[in-house]
C-alpha cells in the first residue's frame, strides 16, 4: 500500500483533506435528515432571506450545536448580529469564525465592520490595511475601508475608495450605491444621479436598488418617479417592508393620507408587529381627523413597543392637543411620568425627577398626586419659591389636603424673609423671560426612522426650554425646508434667536444638531451637537441640547424696583445667579445682542452704574445699586448684564459628536449589501 501510494504520488494527508473538501457536495447530492447541521443551516439561511433574523439564529446555533467547527452558521450568525447591531455578540460570533478559519478574508472584513459600530476605529484600520496589503483586488475590505471613513467623518476619502473600486469592478452594487447616496447627501444631485442610474443598469433585477433610487427621489421631492422606482421593487419582491414604507411617506408628505393610511395597512398585514407601519398609520389617521383611532394606535404602538420613545412623545402631544385636561387618559399617560419621577427620586437623581414631574403636569395640569410630588422635589433641590406656587395653585382650585396646607405654612414661614415677599412682588407672575427663542426644523438634513415625527420632537424640546425662566419661545415650532424661510418667519415674530434643528434616528441611536441663529441678521452664532445610544435616548439627548441652551444664551435681567441703594432684579437662583454676583446696568435701548457670537454690545459710556446681588430668591435677587458718574440715571425697566464676559454654564458637548446627517450616511449605506 505505501509503494502504491508512492506511485500515485498523492500524500495520505492531502488526500484526507481533498475528500474532506468535499464533503459538503457529497452530501448536497444526497437527502440529508432535517436535524442535520447543513439542512439546519439550509433553512436558517431561507429564514434569512425571507427577512426573519431571530427564527434564522436560532437555527445557526442549532447547526452549531451539532457541529461546533461548522464555520458557515458561526459566520452567518455573526452577519446577522451586525446587521441587528447587536455588535458584542457579533465580535463573539465572528472571533469563533475566525478561530476556525484565521485567514478567511470575508471574516477579517466582517469584524472590522463590527470594530467600526463599536467605534474602535484604530483596530478596524488596522485589518483594512493588512487585508488590502494581501488582497489589493479584495472589494469587500475597499468597501469596508470608505465605511471607516465615512464614520470617522473623511467623506471626500470614502468617495475617493469608491471611484477607485468603480475603476476595477464599474459594476459594483454596493460601490455604485455607496456613492450615490453620499454624493446626494453632500448636495452633489446631478453626480449622484449618474451614479443611481448606473445601478438601475446593471442591477435592474435587485430590489435594494430600486428603494434607494426611490428613497433619493423622495428626498429630492420627486414623487412620481420615488413611487415608480418603490412599485419596481415591490414587483420583484412583494413582501419588500421598506419600499411599502416608502410609498407610505411619499402618500403621506403629498397629503394623501387616505393612501398612506391603506399602504400601512398592508405593511401591516405582512407583518403585524412593525412598529413603524403602526406610527404611520396612526399619523395618517389624525389628519384624516380620526382623532380618536389615531390615539388608539398609539397607545397600541406603545403597549407593544415601550421603549419606543418618539411613539410616547407624539401619543403624549397629541392627548395634549385633542383631550380635555380633565380626560381619564392624560390622568393614566401622566401617571407613568410621576412613577418614574419617584424612582428617580428614589436615587436621588432630583433634576431627573424634577422634569419627569414636569412632563406629567404638562399632560394632567390638575393632577394632585403630580403637584405635590413637583413641590417636594423643588424643595429638596433649593427652589422653595416653585414649591409654593405649585402648592398654591392646587388650593386655589380646591385640591389641597392636609398636607399640602401643612405645607404651605411652612413654606409660608420660609419665603417670609425671601426678596418676593419684602418686595411684595410675585416673581411667578410677573418676572417675564429676558430672551426669546422660535425653533425650526430643518427637514433637508437628517433622517428619522419614525417618519414626520420631526415636530412632536421639536414641541418636547419647546416644553422643556419653556421650563428655563429667562427664555420665551412664543409660537410652536415649525418646519422650514430653506434657512431662508426660518429666517424670514423668525425676523416677522420679532425674537432674539432662532434655532435650525436636524434630528437623526436609527434603531439604536438618536442625535440632534443645532444651529443657533441671531434672528436680526441672520447671523450664525453657535453649533451644538447631541448623540446618544442606550435607554432613554430620545429623553436624554433632549434633555441635554435644553441644558446646552441654556448655558449658551447670555444673561440679561431687568430692574423692577429700587429704594435708594437697594434694588430688585429680575434674575434668580434659577438663572444661577448667586450673592455677591455683580452686573452692569444700562438703559434698555443701549445693550443689544452681538452678530456672531454668544454676548452683547454696548457702549462703556452708556454704562449707569452697577449692581451686586446681597440676596436671592427663585426669580429675582435683591442688591445694593452703585452709580457711574456724578448724576444718578439709574430706575426701573434698566438692564443689568454680568460685569464680566459671560462664560457657557452648559454641558459641553461630546467630541466627536455625529451630526445627525452624517449618522444616516453612516447608517444608510451599512444596510447596502
Amino acid at each position: 500500500m505505501p509503494k502504491k501510494m508512492k506511485t500515485l504520488g498523492i500524500p495520505r494527508f492531502v488526500l484526507l483533506l481533498t475528500l474532506s473538501a468535499c464533503l459538503p457536495v457529497m452530501l448536497q447530492a444526497q437527502e440529508l435528515p432535517p436535524d442535520h447541521p447543513i439542512s439546519l443551516y439550509r433553512q436558517g439561511m431561507e429564514y434569512r432571506r425571507i427577512g426573519d433574523f431571530y427564527r434564522a439564529l436560532e437555527l445557526f446555533r442549532a447547526a452549531t450545536r451539532k457541529n461546533p467547527a461548522y464555520f458557515d452558521p458561526i459566520f452567518a450568525s455573526a452577519e446577522l448580529f451586525f446587521q441587528l447591531e447587536e455588535y458584542d455578540e457579533a465580535l463573539k460570533m465572528v472571533d469563533a469564525a475566525l478561530r476556525l478559519s484565521r485567514r478567511d478574508s470575508a471574516a477579517r472584513v466582517l469584524k472590522a465592520r463590527i470594530l467600526v459600530g463599536m467605534g474602535k476605529f484604530t483596530e478596524a484600520s488596522d485589518i483594512y490595511t493588512n487585508l488590502l496589503q494581501e488582497e489589493p483586488n479584495n472589494t469587500d475590505a475597499r468597501l469596508g475601508k470608505a465605511e471607516l471613513d465615512l464614520a470617522l467623518g473623511k467623506n471626500r476619502n470614502a468617495t475617493l475608495e469608491y471611484l477607485d473600486t468603480l475603476k476595477r469592478f464599474p459594476d459594483s452594487r454596493r460601490a455604485l450605491l455607496s456613492l450615490g447616496v453620499l454624493l446626494s447627501q453632500e448636495g452633489n444631485v446631478q453626480e449622484a444621479e449618474t451614479y443611481f442610474d448606473a445601478a438601475l443598469r446593471y442591477h435592474s433585477d435587485n430590489p435594494i436598488v430600486h428603494y434607494l433610487v426611490g428613497e433619493y427621489y423622495f428626498r429630492q421631492r420627486k414623487y412620481d418617479l420615488a413611487v415608480e422606482r418603490a412599485k419596481t421593487a415591490l414587483s420583484i419582491k412583494p413582501d419588500y417592508l421598506e419600499a411599502h414604507q416608502l410609498l407610505g411617506w411619499i402618500s403621506f408628505q403629498k397629503g394623501d393620507y387616505a393612501e398612506a393610511y391603506s399602504r400601512m395597512d398592508r405593511l401591516l398585514s405582512l407583518n403585524r408587529a412593525n412598529p413603524l407601519g403602526f406610527y404611520l398609520k396612526a399619523l395618517s389617521a389624525l389628519r384624516l381627523g380620526k382623532k380618536d383611532e389615531g390615539i388608539t394606535l398609539l397607545r397600541s404602538l406603545v403597549t407593544l413597543a415601550p421603549e419606543d420613545e418618539v411613539a410616547r412623545i407624539t401619543l403624549e402631544d397629541s392627548l395634549k392637543e385633542i383631550l380635555p385636561v380633565e380626560d381619564n387618559l392624560r390622568k393614566t399617560y401622566a401617571q407613568y411620568h410621576f412613577d418614574r419621577g419617584d424612582k428617580f427620586q428614589d436615587r436621588n437623581l432630583f433634576q431627573r425627577a424634577l422634569e419627569e414631574y414636569r412632563r406629567g403636569l404638562q399632560i394632567d395640569p390638575y393632577s394632585k398626586r403630580g403637584r405635590l410630588s413637583y413641590a417636594e422635589i423643588q424643595q429638596k433641590i433649593g427652589f422653595p419659591g416653585y414649591a409654593y406656587n405649585s402648592l398654591e395653585f392646587l388650593k386655589k382650585q380646591n385640591l389641597a389636603d392636609r398636607t399640602a396646607l401643612e405645607q404651605l405654612e411652612i413654606l409660608t414661614s420660609i419665603l417670609s424673609d425671601r426678596p418676593a415677599m419684602r418686595w411684595q412682588y410675585d416673581q411667578f407672575i410677573h418676572r417675564k423671560p429676558s430672551l426669546s427663542l422660535s425653533l425650526f426644523v430643518d427637514l433637508t438634513s437628517g433622517t428619522l426612522q419614525h417618519g414626520f415625527s420631526e415636530l412632536f420632537l421639536a414641541r418636547y424640546l419647546a416644553d422643556l426650554l419653556i421650563g428655563i425662566p429667562s427664555i420665551q419661545i412664543p409660537s410652536p415650532p415649525m418646519v422650514s425646508h430653506t434657512f431662508g424661510e426660518a429666517f424670514q418667519e423668525a425676523r416677522q415674530r420679532g425674537t432674539d434667536y432662532f434655532i435650525l434643528l436636524s434630528f437623526g434616528q436609527t434603531a439604536r441611536e438618536f442625535s440632534i444638531q443645532g444651529d443657533l441663529f441671531l434672528s436680526r441678521t441672520g447671523g450664525k452664532i453657535e453649533t451644538f451637537a447631541v448623540y446618544r445610544t442606550g435607554n432613554d435616548r430620545v429623553q436624554n439627548a433632549l434633555l441635554q441640547v435644553s441644558s446646552l441652551i441654556k448655558g449658551k444664551l447670555p444673561l440679561r435681567g431687568e430692574l423692577l424696583k429700587r429704594e435708594f441703594e437697594r434694588a430688585l432684579v429680575g434674575l434668580g437662583s434659577a438663572d444661577g445667579v448667586k450673592k455677591g454676583d455683580k452686573f452692569l446696568i444700562l438703559p434698555a435701548q443701549a445693550v443689544s445682542l452681538k452678530n456672531d457670537s454668544i454676548g452683547f454690545v454696548y457702549s462703556p459710556k452708556e454704562i449707569l452704574g452697577t449692581f451686586t446681588v446681597t440676596e436671592v430668591d427663585d426669580l429675582l435677587c435683591e442688591g445694593t445699586v452703585v452709580k457711574e458718574g456724578f448724576f444718578d440715571r439709574i430706575n426701573p425697566g434698566d438692564v443689568v448684564i454680568p460685569y464680566e464676559e459671560q462664560k457657557p454654564k452648559g454641558e459641553a458637548s461630546p467630541s466627536p459628536v455625529p451630526t445627525p446627517s452624517a449618522l444616516m450616511l453612516y447608517k444608510k449605506i451599512l444596510r447596502i449589501q
